[in-house]
């Protein structure tokens, strides 16, 4: 890793952390090609009394990134392994520092939406993520992109070849990214599209499937900083309808190869613990009916709920849920509302078959939507005591009431939001 004296003092001066040395140790034996066990003796051996598990572990978790992805999220389990064969110490202190380490997200954070701040499982709604960008015909700079941090761009010009850009920040790690890269995929409009649906983009002009990311200053990605792809991808869309772009931020600490394992629960915990990937799902209604994708990619039936968040919509607007698919909707009518309230949520549900892809069809029967409004459609997976991913869920979401009251849990499956112009 290139470094000058220059960027260390920047670095330092922009964060300045008593546990720099270790962090320090830490990448230069990251980068003697250590193995991480090794890293952790090292590590261990350099700390003042008392020693910290926790710091260790956050170093170790972070820089070693990919000794530690496992298909779908960071294995904590490994990890604690690793500092007890390391080092002799407790199990169960290490598997607390373990878990104290993957908490959060360290390294490139792709927000899932403002509110994310880095913490894993990611907060709030998963798949309005603000990084993903799409600026129709005209192309951006990366200091355009980062002057414009907080705010949803997305301009998608149909039948025409757009500009897409990805936006990540350092966060939770003391040690600088060189090599930040981005990828990028689209799909139809949906929740949680499984990975043979995901298409792949290439650069605006080079027709290459990476573009190396950069911050407003040339060099690396210090800590707290921020970064864009300098080559914008192209975008253009199949058809006038909706659809979903997904952003995959790589480094040198974790490499980030996009999700391989189909699988409802694979698909759920990859967007939720994967704090370097994005999601955009927000798109204005291009007329009264929209259709999102939806999927059980499971091979039993699966029980889904649907529901549409109208915020804001205009008094006496009808809005409408139902499905494409003429089995699902003769078992499950179309439910409709009509807006008397600022929030209303609107609620259809039904058991999916194995291995199905199908349409979910919202209608807004009314005037368009104001620039205040929005209807925010959600889709979660009901799984009930005795289903096989029914204690992984009950741990995912943190649900300790309905693990000991024994009823049934909602994974959240993905959001699409419609706004607005």
């Amino acid at each position: 890793m290139t470094s000058t004296t220059a960027t260390r003092e920047t670095l330092e001066s922009l964060a300045v952390s008593p546990n720099q040395k270790y962090w320090d140790i830490g990448l230069q034996s990251f980068n003697d090609g250590d193995v991480s066990t090794v890293a952790i003796q090292k590590i261990w051996a350099a700390m003042t009394p008392p020693a910290s598990l926790n710091v260790l572990a956050s170093i170790v978790g972070s820089l070693f990134a990919d000794t530690y992805w496992a298909t779908t999220q960071m294995d904590r389990n490994q990890l604690a392994l690793d500092i007890q064969a390391s080092l002799g110490i407790n199990p169960t202190d290490c598997q607390k520092a373990a878990a104290f380490a993957f908490s959060k997200w360290y390294g490139a954070v792709v927000r899932a939406n403002f509110g994310d701040v880095g913490g894993i499982p990611k907060p709030g709604s998963l798949t309005n993520s603000p990084d993903v960008v799409a600026n129709g015909k005209a192309s951006l700079t990366v200091q355009q992109l980062i002057s414009m941090w907080n705010v949803y761009q997305w301009d998608i010009q149909p039948g025409l070849k757009n500009n897409c850009y990805g936006r990540a920040q350092s966060l939770n790690i003391q040690e600088p990214i060189t090599k930040p890269v981005l990828k990028m995929f689209y799909t139809d409009a949906g929740f949680v599209p499984p990975p043979p649906s995901w298409i792949q983009m290439f650069t605006y002009n080079g027709n290459n499937p990476i573009s190396e990311m950069q911050g407003t200053q040339p060099g690396p990605i210090l800590v707290g900083g921020k970064c864009a792809n300098s080559e914008s991808f192209a975008f253009t869309p199949p058809g006038s309808g909706h659809y979903c772009m997904i952003s995959v931020v790589g480094t040198e600490y974790f490499t980030n190869n996009p999700l391989d394992t189909p699988g409802n629960w694979n698909s759920s915990q990859w967007i939720a613990n994967n704090g370097a990937a994005g999601w955009h799902n927000v798109d204005v209604p291009k007329g009264n009916q929209s259709s999102l994708k939806f999927y059980n990619q499971d091979n039993s039936p699966e029980h889904f709920i649907f529901e549409a968040h109208n915020a804001k919509v205009p008094s006496g607007t009808t809005i409408s849920l139902g499905f494409a698919d003429r089995q699902l909707a003769q078992t499950n009518a179309t439910q409709s509302v009509k807006v008397v309230k600022g929030y209303e949520v609107l609620l259809t549900e039904a058991e999916v078959p194995p291995h199905f892809a199908g349409d979910l069809i919202l209608s807004i029967d009314g005037k368009p939507l104001p620039a205040d409004a929005s209807v925010d459609v959600r889709m979660y997976w009901r799984v009930p005591p005795g289903h096989r991913n029914y204690l992984q869920a009950v741990d995912q979401l943190g649900d300790v009431r309905a693990l000991n009251q024994r009823t049934e849990v909602h994974v959240p499956m993905g959001n699409f939001t419609f706004i607005g112009r």
